[in-house]
Parts: C-alpha cells; structure tokens; sequence
C-alpha cells in the first residue's frame, strides 16, 4: 500500500452517477478521485462535477449529449472499467489502493500500534503496514484481496485482449 500523504492532484478526477456504484468504487481502488452520491440527482451532479471540473461518468442517457459527459454504454462492470480507461488512460498503479473504495477519502498510513485494538489479533500479527480512512474509520492493510484486485485491474486494461 502506497502511502497517501504522497499524493498530487494528478490522480484521475471522476464523478459517477448512481447506476454506476460499482464502477467508481473499482476506480478508487485504482487511485482515482471518485465522487459518486447515490442521493444525488442526475441534474445535481452534474453540476458538482462541473464546479469541481470532473468529468461526470453515466448511465443516463438524458445527460449524454452534454460535453462533459462521458456515456458509459456497457452493462458489465469490467466493460466499463476498459471503456473509461480508453478514453481517459491514466496508470492504475501509480495511485492504487491510496483511496478508501467506499468514502473516497486519502488513506493515511497509521503505526501498527495504533490499530492494535481495532482488528482481530491474526491480522495484527501477519501485517506490518496499515492504512486508516479518517472519514469512515476503516483500517486498511494488504492481504490476499490486493493481490486479487491487482490482478483483476491488470486484467482489465484496455490493451488487453
């Protein structure tokens, strides 16, 4: 795990709307700056993302005709995945897994005294390195799901058959 105090603003900027839940947690965990509100309207978010200079990832087709809207077509989260990493290519591994998937807020890399107490004691002792959302509270380490996700981001880059 990356450490997030190190980040810059060149981290990919995104916003999703609702149908697209899975699709921004995926980029988050690839670095990339995802606002998605699933209480926020179409209209409402677009807005957002124009004030905040993202551009705004949908399934809506009524937005799709404006500029800074980017129309995701497929149905399939993977296909998604590919279809936003053509149009807007960045590297998934330069700011991978420095965002929490759920909040979107940096992770800040913590002591291992620190979360002590707040994970069960099997964790504590096969990991040296965690990571702690001060938005949400959840602690972050690399486990066998890093692994697995990396894997699976590599598997989805566009340049991939």
């Amino acid at each position: 795990m990356q450490d997030a105090n190190r980040i810059t603003e060149q981290a990919p900027k995104f916003a999703a709307d609702r149908m697209l839940v899975r699709l921004a947690r995926w980029l988050r965990l690839m670095g990339a700056d995802v606002v998605c509100d699933p209480a926020l309207s179409g209209a409402a978010l677009l807005r957002l993302a124009r004030q905040e200079g993202r551009p705004l990832l949908t399934r809506d087709k009524r937005l799709r005709t404006a500029p800074d809207v980017f129309y995701i077509e497929p149905h399939l989260f993977r296909d998604q995945i590919r279809e936003v990493m053509a149009y807007y290519p960045f590297d998934p591994y330069r700011f991978a897994f420095t965002r929490c998937s759920i909040c979107n807020h940096l992770l800040k890399q913590v002591p291992r005294s620190a979360v002590a107490r707040s994970i069960p004691p099997f964790v504590y002792a096969a990991h040296q390195n965690f990571a702690l959302c001060e938005q949400c509270n959840r602690i972050h380490w690399s486990a066998s799901h890093v692994e697995r996700a990396m894997r699976e981001i590599e598997a989805l880059r566009p340049d991939r058959p």
